[in-house]
């Protein structure tokens, strides 16, 4: 397939073409989790374990359902629970202390900023996961409020969180001193000419940090002439998502020569193993695009569910649970191999010692019979010249 690929496409990768791109200087900025936040990732195991061992019904719960709670509990507590705290080392506190820096450092040059986070949008606020106790009760005894929801909905009728990160990253923007009329939400425009009014500004940094959605502000978003920073909340599920995210700022037509690229990890979590399928499933693309040390197989690239080995072993903290399982896969894979290889050599080995033998005796009259004619054909001709 590789071959046939290569006849009928002539690729060329952004660093064959050396565009006049300004640099890009990245910075892994790793938080700590929460008590909280480590507890809801233990419970996310359970759940694992359930769905696993079948014990319940896949429109309850299954490993996608699980795998987005993952995610959300990654970004922020409050997208699994309206009534957890605020935690100061949360991604949205150190993505809002950066941006908020920027802002001021670059006051002059008025330089603009993009935040990405496909989850917790304004337009799907918060999450699916149904509370335990209602709000009233734990407005008049704190305890009656769960420490987490121990299981996610997506079905009409389960309420809906009223936190969204988007307006929480907005307001404590606010607070330190960056106005309201300066920081823009993609999804404000609706049309193509609000969005091109919405560019404009941000182009001539009159909106100097704007909000939004890989799908929203990804393709097609021409914003880059101020940019100076550009920040990654969450993770997408596909590396050409990574690359269009980074594709806004790392672009021809920035009067920046150097830009800052920050992505926001919580520490065990479901985020560091993303980032790192991500950066494999880029590995096997790469490795496609530049024919260097082409693999041979790889996984489905849009699949958006964690296996349970995964989960297991990014809810425990151990790496190696998962390694274990990959190499009892691998083991299973390669007895199935053996087993293969010595059902062909088996039915060689009878072939030659039954099945050949009997051919060859039958063939043998039919091999003489076309040596007759061919000598008496030979012989004819030798007359004839003659």
């Amino acid at each position: 397939l590789m071959s046939m690929f290569k006849q009928t496409a002539d690729i060329q990768t952004s660093d064959m073409l050396n565009l006049p791109v300004p640099k890009a200087n990245y910075h892994n900025v790793v938080l700590k989790p929460s008590e909280t936040q480590k507890e809801m990732v233990r419970s996310l195991s359970e759940r694992a374990e359930k769905v696993r061992n079948r014990m319940v019904s896949s429109n309850e719960d299954n490993m996608l359902l699980i795998t987005n709670d993952g995610r959300k509990l990654a970004l922020d507590q409050r997208l699994m629970n309206d009534w957890l705290p605020d935690y100061e080392n949360s991604k949205v506190n150190a993505c809002a202390a950066n941006v908020y820096e920027i802002w001021q450092c670059t006051a002059e040059q008025r330089s603009t900023q993009m935040v990405f986070c496909d989850l917790s949008t304004p337009h799907s606020v918060g999450t699916s996961s149904r509370s335990l106790a209602s709000p009233q009760a734990a407005k008049l005894d704190p305890s009656a409020a769960p420490p987490f929801p121990t299981k996610s909905y997506d079905f009409v009728g389960a309420p809906k969180s009223k936190f969204n990160v988007y307006d929480d990253l907005k307001k404590k923007l606010m607070e330190k001193g960056v106005p309201e009329e300066e920081i823009a939400y993609i999804h404000s425009a609706a049309s193509e000419a609000q969005k091109k009014e919405l560019f404009g500004k941000v182009r001539s940094g009159q909106i100097r940090v704007l909000i939004g959605s890989t799908q929203k502000m990804g393709a097609g978003t021409n914003v880059q002439k101020k940019l100076i920073a550009l920040h990654h909340l969450d993770c997408p599920w596909r590396p050409s998502d990574l690359q269009q995210r980074e594709g806004r700022i790392i672009r021809q037509g920035n009067e920046n020569p150097e830009v800052e690229i920050y992505t926001y990890v919580t520490e065990n979590t479901f985020d560091s193993y993303l980032y790192q399928l991500v950066e494999s499933k880029q590995k096997f693309i790469g490795q496609i695009m530049t024919s260097k040390s082409p693999v041979r197989s790889a996984e489905d690239i849009d699949e958006q569910a964690l296996s349970y080995a995964e989960i297991k072993a990014l809810c425990t903290g151990n790496p190696y649970i998962k390694e274990k399982m990959d190499l009892d896969i691998e083991v299973s894979r390669l007895k199935l191999l053996k087993a293969n290889h010595l059902s062909q050599r088996y039915s060689l080995e009878d072939q030659i010692i039954h099945t050949f033998p009997k051919e060859i005796v039958n063939c043998k009259p039919h091999v003489l019979a076309q040596r007759k004619t061919g000598s008496a054909k030979a012989a004819g001709g030798m007359v004839m010249a003659y």
